[in-house]
């Protein structure tokens, strides 16, 4: 480009002109997409305000005669529609008559009163009058699920990305205007890659799009259930902890032993871990520090050996080889819910009994390590757990650590005991491997390194 050219291109094009036009059509793109999305905010709102109209008029007779059975079977007949959450139908004085709530909704209130229908925490709320003749009889109480501001404006995202490149076009064009012949060619070809970039994207926005609606589809009324259920298996663990404790203690005190504090003080620790139950979830995402001490995996299992001989109950037989001496650097918490939850899982791969070993051992490894790759010369603690129940199936082996992936029927696992035990152990430097066959049983490896102090103590 000679000198005349760029003196003409810098006396016509002012980016500053570009990065304005720029904002204005984003500032454009973004309104569009809030005026979109109090449209379909509305839209949903006038939805749920027909169906509570549509219930008022269904369940006025039922109420006047005070028919209970006939107002319930009109108020589960919502539960056909997956958006709404819970369902209340009211007599006259506000008092609840029927209701429905979904297993994962809150608790739908016992008296109500009218009030404008509106959008709070991602729920739409609408209470209808039910009325006869003028006079009020009742009401009608509907909470539904909307999806949050955040993914609404998700699918706005292409009206601001071509606002953005808009701008890009507009500032293209500015300079491609003033320049001569030869930077005009250029700006084209320039133009030509950027049109097959943006249909490329906008390809895969597409296929993306419909990846993200198919996985809405399936999951939006799914997703806060899996949660709260992996929460729930996590408290379930803790409550078999105090219990197993309790009829311990009862037991002992019922054979004359006074010596109970230590029961009482393992129950204690649980209702305690209890409290921090969601801080676990976030350590499987790997971004809640743990709170890592020396610990002997020998003297951790031996002192969980009561609870775990309640928790696998008596038709398992439990052989333990605790052969390790040497200290591992974790969190003990995490390390006592990883082993009581491998032993769950034996327990319910051996539902006809069966044998559940646990063994430590210290090794020394100068190099390759059979059993997992990719470990390095050190020395190790090994952890194993094995049972002799149904096993895994390759299919089902290779998805055993896929966080909500489990094989229990619904309502009795939540897949996230295998996948919290495998981000713990590898965020505490550790490897994890499974071993299972159909009819053999599985067996699970767990390495963690010695704690370097120690190694320093000892000269290793």
């Amino acid at each position: 480009m000679s000198k005349a050219t760029r003196s003409i291109a810098r006396a016509w094009f002012r980016p500053s002109f570009a990065v304005l036009g720029a904002a204005i059509l984003l500032c454009l793109g973004i309104a569009m997409s809030l005026y979109e999305d109090r449209l379909l905010v509305s839209q949903e709102i006038d939805d749920i305000t027909v169906q509570a109209n549509i219930l008022s008029a269904s369940v006025e007779a039922a109420l006047v005669f005070d028919d209970k059975a006939t107002t319930q079977e009109y108020v589960t007949g919502l539960s056909r529609n997956p958006q709404i959450e819970t369902v209340g139908a009211y007599d006259g004085s506000g008092t609840l008559v029927a209701h429905y709530e979904r297993l994962t909704a809150a608790a739908v209130p016992r008296h109500v009163q009218i009030r404008q229908a509106g959008l709070k925490n991602n729920r739409i709320t609408i209470i209808t009058p039910v009325m006869q003749g003028g006079s009020r009889v009742g009401f009608v109480y509907l909470r539904a699920y909307t999806e949050s501001l955040a993914r609404r404006l998700l699918r706005y995202g292409g009206i601001m990305l071509l606002a953005v490149m808009a701008a890009l076009l507009l500032s293209v064009l500015g300079l491609a205007q003033k320049t001569l012949t030869e930077i005009n060619l250029e700006l084209q070809e320039r133009a030509s890659a950027l049109s097959d970039a943006n249909r490329m994207l906008q390809v895969e926005m597409h296929e993306r799009e419909k990846a993200e609606a198919a996985l809405r589809q399936s999951q939006k009324m799914e997703a806060i259930g899996q949660l709260s259920g992996g929460i729930a298996h996590d408290f379930n663990n803790l409550l078999m902890i105090v219990g197993g404790n309790l009829q311990l203690l009862r037991k002992r005190l019922a054979q004359g032993h006074i010596d109970v504090q230590r029961y009482l003080d393992a129950a204690n620790e649980a209702l305690t871990r209890a409290s921090t139950v969601t801080q676990r979830i976030l350590a499987f995402s790997r971004r809640q520090p743990l709170s890592p001490k020396p610990v002997n995996l020998s003297r951790l299992v031996e002192e969980m050996s009561d609870l775990i001989g309640h928790s696998v109950g008596e038709h398992i037989h439990i052989a333990a080889q605790l052969n390790s001496e040497w200290q591992v650097q974790c969190d003990k918490n995490q390390m006592e819910n990883v082993v009581l939850n491998l032993a769950i899982n034996a327990r319910d791969a051996m539902a006809n009994g069966g044998v559940l070993s646990i063994a430590t051992n210290d090794i020394r490894l100068d190099g390759e390590y059979d059993e997992l790759d990719a470990v390095m010369s050190g020395d190790y603690v090994q952890l194993r757990v094995n049972d002799t129940g149904a096993g895994m199936s390759e299919d089902v082996l290779k998805k055993a650590v896929d966080p909500f992936f489990t094989t229990k029927p619904a309502g009795q696992g939540t897949g996230l005991g295998l996948s919290m035990a495998f981000g713990f152990v590898r965020q505490s430097n550790g490897q994890m491997k499974i071993e299972s066959e159909v009819g053999r049983g599985t067996t699970i490896t767990i390495l963690m390194p010695r704690h370097d102090s120690e190694q320093t103590q000892t000269g290793a």
